[in-house]
């Protein structure tokens, strides 16, 4: 990057949508750039006052980068909830076990099950879902890596994590089975 006023990831920046000493402090962390090197009037400087400028739009320009660290708590987790977008938009495996989780919160009011098995169903499905946004993330990693082409260990590397989705799939199916099935054996036998 020859001109740091071109910003993070190539995005210049006014679009940190952050206050001034936060947008230094970032810089000082992350490039090495201290308080006082900056030149006075110079395109940083100029960058930097734009930041704490009023924007007219709601979502913070911050939020359009594509690359760099999130700066504020807010920017954090809106890239957590827009990572959750894009799973269920782009990953069907993703909106399936959405749907599982819709599913088994369903049936657990309907059943009317106690606070335990609640816990054991929340930490079942969380595990679940959580599994298969890791599996989805190591395999857009493993393909950036390997441009896409064939490699024995990218295959592992898919192959492993695919496996622990499968795993923490079977376990909260036996955990939904333990909680599910006494309680609609006794429905069933009314």
């Amino acid at each position: 990057m020859s001109n740091f006023a071109d910003g993070i990831g190539g995005t210049d920046l006014k679009s940190l949508g952050a206050p001034k000493s936060k947008v230094i402090q970032h810089r000082a962390r992350t490039v090495g750039i201290s308080n006082n090197s900056a030149v006075a009037d110079s395109p940083q400087d100029l960058s930097v006052e734009a930041v704490v400028a009023p924007d007219a739009s709601i979502v913070p320009r911050a939020w359009l980068r594509k690359t760099g660290p999130a700066i504020t708590m807010i920017e954090s987790f809106y890239h957590a909830f827009h990572g959750i977008w894009i799973g269920l938009k782009e990953e069907r495996n993703v909106r399936i076990h959405f749907c599982l989780v819709a599913f088994v919160t369903t049936l657990g009011i309907w059943l009317k099950v106690d606070a335990q098995s609640w816990i054991s169903l929340i930490i079942a499905m969380s595990m679940v879902v959580a599994a298969e946004f890791v599996n989805t993330s190591l395999e857009h990693l493993v393909d950036i890596s390997s441009n896409n082409e064939y490699h024995e260990s990218a295959r592992y590397a898919k192959d492993t994590a695919a496996a622990a989705v499968l795993i923490a799939s079977v376990a909260a199916a036996a955990i939904g089975a333990i909680v599910f099935v006494p309680k609609l054996l006794a429905l069933i036998s009314r």
